[in-house]
């Protein structure tokens, strides 16, 4: 994107001077340091890095599942630091979505449960119907009321 488009165009994320600190025994360690990124609509990002970068902080961080130790964050114009834990999860819903390394499923829930836990954030309704159809989607749909421990690793994830 050239830069006289990315000043026209408000970024959807906005971060300056962005850092992570955490206290590891007797020691503080700096995960993330004085980072500044926009990301605008349309764009498609890509964070690399060597194992142990920073890079699930970052991306933990950057949606507001994690609070940064320093810096400025805004998502979709909003501010996180001023918005609790439910206020962040509202300005995610429907826009921000997740693939974790470990999936996050509650081992007591079934497939089908696990994708409505979230949908209960969002506006509308018929919930179970939509979850139906996106597990269908992506071959599960004859699984719905299996454990995690029940499906494989690709079929979690």
């Amino acid at each position: 994107m050239s830069d006289s488009h990315a000043r026209e165009t408000t970024a959807i994320l906005h971060a300056r001077g962005l850092g992570k600190q955490v206290d590891s025994g007797e020691r503080r360690l700096d995960i993330l340091t004085g980072l500044d990124l926009d990301v605008f609509p349309g764009e498609s990002v890509a964070i690399l890095g060597s194992s142990g970068a920073g890079k699930s902080t970052l991306l933990g961080l950057l949606a507001g599942l994690d609070a940064p130790t320093h810096g400025e964050l805004m998502l979709f114009g909003k501010s996180l630091a001023s918005l609790d834990e439910d206020g962040r999860a509202q300005l995610r819903a429907g826009r921000v979505g997740f693939v974790f390394q470990n999936f996050q499923l509650l081992p007591t829930l079934t497939a089908l449960e696990n994708v409505l836990l979230p949908l209960e954030l969002t506006p509308g309704k018929d919930h179970q119907a939509r979850g139906r159809d996106w597990l269908g989607r992506v071959g599960l749909g004859e699984r719905l009321d299996h454990l995690p421990k029940q499906l494989s690793g690709g079929e979690q994830q």
